[in-house]
């Protein structure tokens, strides 16, 4: 494998090998710069020569190269690499072209960005493991915070979310039941942070303030009804 990781240093956060971000626009940049604040290495790929100049100081390495050439990449050693961020959106060909050379070194875990459901479709066909919308899923969350009740809002699975909010009037001063609140709601109350700052998890018999925040999980739909 080429030599492009330098190894060593503090005791990484996220404790994986290194990492092949291809694409530096600004969602490979914003994700390969977090990695690599959480101590995981960073290969940084793009055919862009002024991002890549741009963006070397940060990563532990970065390259200016042709991704839909297979054998660029096995130059790099990407084929020698467990996990691979394909974060090329906007350029159909070349993110389609680059996910089959992936595929077909046998990289074992592919993730990809995808700008539509229909270059959603073709990622998952050609054989990324994980094909993920950005754009979409940004969209979805800012829509929740819109009303302002929600602290912030993610959806972790199929019409199923996770968000932080003050706790609604009809909770605040006497003992909760969490059972009865799913029975009602179908909203699970999961833990809550109180005034001196520290959060626990949200058992039976708490009693909650107007000042408390909660983090609470459920549908969409049933968190927003709880909200009110």
């Amino acid at each position: 494998m080429a030599n492009l990781f330098r190894m060593g240093g503090a005791k990484p956060t996220i404790d994986i090998p290194p990492v092949v971000v291809i694409g530096l626009g600004r969602f490979g940049t914003a994700l390969a710069r977090e990695l690599m604040v959480h101590g995981v290495e960073v290969l940084g790929i793009d055919t862009n020569e002024k991002i890549v100049t741009e963006q070397a100081p940060y990563l532990t390495e970065a390259v200016t190269a042709d991704t839909t050439d297979p054998e660029a990449l096995r130059q790099l050693g990407v084929d020698e690499v467990e996990r691979v961020i394909l974060a090329i959106g906007s350029h159909l060909e070349s993110s389609i072209l680059t996910a089959s050379n992936l595929v077909e070194m046998g990289i074992k875990d592919i993730w990809a960005k995808a700008d539509s459901e229909a270059h959603a479709r073709i990622l998952t066909q050609i054989g990324a493991h994980h094909v993920i919308r950005p754009e979409r899923d940004t969209g979805r969350r800012v829509a929740h915070l819109l009303g302002g009740r929600f602290r912030d809002f993610a959806e972790i699975a199929t019409d199923y979310g996770v968000t932080q909010l003050t706790p609604p009037p009809f909770l605040v001063g006497h003992p909760i039941s969490p059972d009865e609140l799913w029975r009602a709601h179908q909203v699970q109350l999961v833990s809550v942070r109180q005034s001196d700052g520290h959060w626990t998890p949200l058992v039976s018999g708490s009693t909650l303030t107007s000042t408390d925040i909660i983090v609470a999980a459920g549908s969409p739909g049933a968190l927003e009804k709880f909200s009110k």
